[in-house]
């Protein structure tokens, strides 16, 4: 049955089958997988312009708050744009600026998904749930293979884990919202463990700062809504909390947390860069230096590093890996874009959360789902420049795409 529904999607709805799947694919394996994201974004966006000729219209019909969302998207791509002005890198900029521009194309994805009335929340559900043991064997067949690397699939150790760990909290906000199945909520729940200890073995210790917002979430949800599900929920992170002590999974957390420890501590009482920590600590120092030479535009998208060489040829920071990120979302915009960027990016966050807010009543799932997606993003934004990185960057456009569209599209139902 219910493969015979999917056939008959196909037949009778070829863009929706084509748009689920794209959808579908990203979540899944987004982050693991070459290519796989740029793909699912590309066609997304090429969708979009088939309805190029109705955009205005469809912009026009948008509440205040939507359009002020899509235009927030927009200013994201100028304050790139803007940031030219003081670019010396100009080959290192050009690169970089496509992650600029990736923001602007999420104007026509939703006013394709709007206009063709396109909601695929129920794909990006059913994604999450596959990728915990899904990504959970990329990370087990990567640690056998080389047991003394952070798990990862074909990109970087980090957005792995970033995005196991977010459709974690997509399951969670499924769990939390929606009457199901005793046999669907398990799943869900060992899709969800599987994906915790995915995250655990990138080693990821950004990503970890998540779970104990997850857990205030779930908490807060429980008690607010007064659901009778708490000692389930109690018993779940017991579970976690348990088997990540108890097991070997426990002590990568112990290691990295330790050292995570000693790291600042060395770099503010010895001044030692020469570490994960140390060197995130000192590029955040040099950035925010940097920042205050180019306030308003910023020193431009490819230079920091050129800073750093700058110097360490005056014998500061001498040994220190050079990067372009300083791994940290809030402080790349500063010194990247300046206060533009800084504040472009506050508004691509909090505009989202706004309208999260405001369309809770018209579908909790989604607006909790899409809530868990800004936050997860937050946070992993303090450690981790993710805004630089195609394949997160792509996720993340087109989580917050699929979720704020199917709230508009369920709120003109209900006016309907």
């Amino acid at each position: 049955m219910f493969l015979k529904a999917y056939l008959n999607k196909l037949k009778s709805d070829p863009l929706f089958f084509i748009t689920a799947m794209s959808v579908f694919f990203l979540v899944v394996m987004g982050t693991s997988v070459r290519h796989v994201a740029s793909s699912a974004f590309a066609i997304l966006v090429i969708l979009g312009f088939t309805g190029i000729k109705y955009w205005r219209e469809e912009y026009l019909s948008l509440s205040s708050l939507e359009k002020v969302f899509l235009l927030s998207f927009l200013l994201y791509m100028v304050s790139g744009v803007l940031s030219y002005f003081n670019v010396d890198d100009v080959d290192e900029y050009v690169k970089i600026l496509e992650r600029y521009f990736r923001f602007l194309m999420v104007i026509p994805i939703y006013l394709f998904f709007i206009k063709r009335q396109i909601s695929v929340l129920n794909y990006l559900f059913a994604g999450a749930v596959v990728s915990g043991p899904f990504l959970l064997v990329v990370a087990i067949t990567h640690y056998y293979e080389y047991p003394n690397v952070p798990a990862q699939g074909y990109y970087h150790h980090i957005i792995f884990g970033q995005l196991v760990m977010l459709n974690v909290g997509i399951m969670m906000s499924v769990l939390l919202t929606k009457v199901l199945d005793r046999r669907i909520q398990l799943v869900i729940v060992i899709s969800m463990l599987c994906g915790i200890f995915a995250a655990i073995m990138s080693q990821a210790r950004g990503v970890w700062l998540v779970f104990p917002v997850y857990v205030f979430i779930a908490i807060y949800y429980v008690v607010k809504e007064k659901k009778l599900r708490a000692i389930h929920i109690a018993a779940f992170f017991l579970i976690v909390i348990s088997l990540s002590i108890f097991s070997p999974a426990g002590e990568v957390i112990k290691q990295r947390t330790v050292a995570a420890v000693n790291e600042i501590s060395d770099f503010y009482t010895q001044d030692k860069y020469i570490s994960s920590v140390g060197t995130r600590l000192a590029m955040w120092d040099i950035a925010i230096n940097v920042w205050k030479h180019y306030p308003f535009f910023g020193t431009g998208p490819g230079d920091f590093d050129d800073e750093v060489r700058a110097l360490q040829k005056k014998n500061e920071y001498v040994g220190m890996d050079i990067l372009n990120s300083v791994h940290n979302i809030y402080i790349q915009a500063l010194v990247g874009a300046g206060l533009v960027g800084f504040v472009a990016l506050l508004a691509v966050l909090i505009l989202p959360l706004k309208i999260f807010f405001t369309r809770y009543l018209k579908d909790k799932s989604a607006s909790l789902a899409g809530f868990v997606t800004v936050i997860s993003f937050m946070v992993f934004g303090v450690s981790e420049s993710w805004i630089l990185r195609l394949s997160i960057v792509s996720v993340f456009l087109v989580y917050i795409t699929v979720i704020v569209s199917h709230l508009y599209l369920a709120g003109s139902a209900k006016k309907r």
